[in-house]
């Protein structure tokens, strides 16, 4: 497939947005039960985001106490991320991410995967060091860029996934217009 076909394929009528996320593409199928852990992860995130989003608002002004714990909590994981390499996450990279797939700037790493079944492990969370670890599968590459399809996923967590990509997508809508 050639690089517009793969374009097309990945983000025509699609929500998707441009940033530098910490990803890479690994070799093999994900490990057994990820599905269901990245199930938890993106639900997880998007009750955390939709805390976060009634605490900045007006009507509700945020209690000091809850932001002290907060800031307590990601300090916290910070640390424990710097503190264990195990968890240490994929180099940022920048990537154009729909609910279909992504395109990425191309890696030795990629192009040693990129005909065979491979795995996108994704920190969807800024500051948490969790991955959700994806099947994924080559559509194209070109010099720098790669093309990555996700394979078919479960009902729930396909919902998931396009809901996490329209918050990411929501809040690159608002830098553009801030920026």
């Amino acid at each position: 497939m050639d690089e517009a076909a793969a374009d097309a394929a990945l983000f025509d009528g699609a929500v998707a947005c441009e940033l530098t996320a910490r990803v890479r593409v690994q070799p093999g199928a994900p490990p057994a039960g990820s599905a269901e852990g990245v199930e938890r992860l993106l639900r997880d995130l998007a009750m955390m985001e939709e805390r976060r989003g009634e605490s900045e608002d007006a009507a509700h002004p945020p209690d000091p106490a809850l932001r002290r714990l907060e800031a307590k909590l990601d300090l916290t994981l910070q640390l424990l991320a710097q503190a264990l390499p195990a968890l240490a996450p994929p180099p940022p990279r920048v990537v154009r991410l729909s609910a279909r797939g992504l395109r990425i700037e191309a890696s030795a790493a990629d192009a040693e995967v990129a005909d065979t079944p491979a795995t996108l492990a994704w920190q969807p969370g800024d500051g948490l060091p969790l991955l959700a670890h994806l099947p994924v599968r080559c559509l194209a590459r070109q010099d720098e860029t790669s093309w990555w399809a996700f394979e078919p996923l479960e009902p729930a967590l396909a919902d998931l996934l396009e809901r996490h990509v329209f918050r990411l997508h929501r809040r690159w809508l608002a830098a553009q217009r801030r920026g």
